[in-house]
């Protein structure tokens, strides 16, 4: 991660990706009311997982993450759910003019996914896409300067995943996940200025409960 460079004022939201953000919260709601209408057989889910988040631009940028997610299955293939996420802690640390600069961020939220299976047996093989309101406070620190932010983000996120039924009502599921854009923000001390805009990875596994 490039920590700092002089301190200015910038526009960190493009017309563009504000359209992208609106597309895909237009998605996720006509999914959810085509599933809706569609569906015969709606069944419920709950689900939690734990795993390691990976914040790229960060030094240290590993950490230990979790989630919990509630869901509709509409169908063996189409499914709609809601989830907390805690991503964990990031650490940048490093030096400018002979003093010591430290970043650090810290990235949970709330969100949604529309979620298409693929069914196999016992397997199910399965990709999601969602949208996210993500609150990442941030903290720059360089020499006896010091700076903070807490900045709230819409970012879209996917994901592919697997899991294995042990019973028709508990599974395994293990997933690889990203999240784009993560705290666009910058955060700024007395003549410094650090950009924490990234995106989070994360892996995770854990069980799904059916109901």
């Amino acid at each position: 991660m490039h920590i700092l460079s002089p301190a200015k004022k910038q526009h960190y939201y493009s017309g563009s990706y504000r359209m992208l953000k609106k597309t895909l919260l237009a998605a996720v709601v006509l999914g959810l009311a085509t599933t809706a209408v569609q569906a015969n057989d709606v069944t419920g889910y709950l689900s939690g997982s734990l795993g390691q988040s990976d914040h790229d631009r960060f030094g240290s940028n590993t950490d230990l993450a979790y989630k919990i997610a509630v869901g509709l299955q509409a169908n063996p293939y189409v499914a709609l759910e809601a989830q907390y996420i805690d991503l964990g802690d990031a650490t940048d640390k490093g030096f400018v003019s002979s003093m010591a600069a430290k970043a650090t961020s810290e990235t949970k939220g709330l969100g949604a996914n529309l979620v298409g299976t693929l069914p196999l047996d016992d397997f199910k093989l399965f990709a999601k896409v969602g949208y996210h309101r993500l609150e990442t406070k941030s903290k720059l620190t360089v020499g006896s300067e010091a700076g903070s932010r807490k900045a709230h983000d819409w970012v879209p996120s996917f994901g592919v995943g697997a899991s294995y039924a042990f019973t028709p009502a508990i599974e395994v599921v293990a997933e690889y996940e990203r999240y784009k854009d993560a705290g666009d923000r910058k955060v700024h001390t007395q003549n410094h200025v650090a950009n924490f805009k990234h995106d989070i990875d994360l892996a995770s596994v854990g069980l799904r409960y059916n109901f």
